[in-house]
């Protein structure tokens, strides 16, 4: 149903394990561990007394980051078994053991590995050592735009299209819900429009042809162009109500349905919640594993409170006597985004109900990173 996706985030690293092989490799890595945790990040210093592959391979799923003193070559070697692709893939920086280069190696965009040789080179006052065309260049990168708003591209393969289009200097046309927060000198080359402004959505007419267009926000577009891509924002709470029993791959199927009627990209789902009777059911919880989506539990109170503050919700004699509440799909999915809005009410697929609630979205202080209210 989805893409697999390294943790959805900002790509901003705050989990580190610094490696060394050396007597002086792990003085320094013990100095940039001290630095990284004084600044609020949390980097623990991991010396390879056994072989360095097998303390690789027990690691690699623990932390967002990596950064190895040692040789180049070395890291290559190891970390050639473990690697998955640019979207799955932790940021990895290479360090000599002289501290002069700090080198992005691994998921320089979407791992966050450009930013986290940045600051590594910052904290050992070393070289920062970048590859990517874009960042050479000076041009912006739709991967790292996507991931300091913490959307979701989808598909992955037109980004490097559209990357290409900004190296070449044509436009990139990113079509947007949400007013962006961060300032075009931070993305130039990129045209940020809102998105009632694509003449496909307003008319229900093809749009004018650009090189590239990309559209955040969660809702299909008709007559999506041969070059484009989304990038969908973590904004859709799916409420689920099933039977005991209801496999992962009917409800994961019930939820694609959904968001089909819905008018909306799968890529868009960022939680899934139900009542809290449900907590042991298996399938609800390996529908959650398998997406990669956090699943919320809510009992029979809270989500009374949600059904008597919203009088336009349907309640139900007979769920009422089940489950302790008269609705449960519409009622959890609303409990998941508060101030959020029903954008696809109670639908029942066999087994399995679903309901969708949109969340309403906006900017961190920071203005780097979105969040749910």
């Amino acid at each position: 149903m989805g893409e697999r996706y390294a943790v959805r985030g900002t790509g901003e690293v705050r989990r580190l394990a610094v490696l060394a092989l050396t007597p002086g490799g792990e003085a320094l890595a013990g100095r940039l561990a001290a630095a990284w945790n004084e600044e609020g990040g949390s980097a623990r210093v991991h010396c390879a007394t056994s072989p360095l592959g097998a303390l690789v391979g027990s690691l690699w799923d623990r932390y967002e980051g990596f950064v190895f003193i040692m040789a180049v070559g070395i890291v290559v070697r190891v970390l050639a078994p473990l690697l998955a692709g640019k979207w799955r893939d932790p940021a990895v920086v290479v360090v000599d053991e002289g501290g002069r280069f700090a080198i992005s190696l691994v998921g320089g965009h979407w791992g966050g590995a450009n930013n986290l040789a940045r600051r590594v080179a910052g904290l050992l006052g070393a070289v920062p050592v970048v590859t990517t065309a874009t960042d050479i260049r000076g041009k912006a990168a739709v991967d790292l735009l996507a991931r300091r708003w913490g959307f979701l591209p989808v598909p992955r393969e037109p980004v490097k299209a559209a990357n290409r289009a900004l190296l070449e200097g044509k436009p990139v046309i990113v079509y947007t819900d949400w007013e962006p927060p961060l300032g075009r000198e931070e993305f130039p080359g990129l045209e940020i429009q809102p998105l009632r402004a694509h003449r496909d959505l307003a008319q229900g007419s093809p749009a004018d042809p650009v090189p590239f267009s990309v559209y955040a926000t969660s809702r299909k577009v008709s007559h999506f162009p041969p070059a484009g891509c989304y990038l969908c924002p973590p904004s859709l709470a799916a409420g689920i109500g099933c039977r005991r029993g209801v496999p992962s791959g009917e409800i994961m199927d019930a939820l694609a349905e959904a968001c089909s009627r819905a008018g909306r990209h799968p890529g868009s789902l960022g939680v899934l919640a139900t009542h809290a009777a449900k907590v042991n059911e298996k399938g609800l919880r390996e529908a959650a594993r398998n997406l990669g989506l956090p699943l919320h539990f809510f009992t029979s109170s809270l989500l009374r409170g949600i059904l008597e503050g919203r009088p336009g919700l349907k309640d139900s004699e007979f769920v009422r006597r089940q489950m302790g509440v008269g609705n449960v799909c519409e009622t959890a999915a609303l409990a998941a985004v508060p101030e959020g809005v029903l954008v696809l009410p109670k639908l029942k697929l066999g087994k399995v109900t679903v309901a969708l609630a949109e969340a309403c979205l906006l900017w961190s202080a920071s203005g780097r990173a979105i969040r749910r209210i």
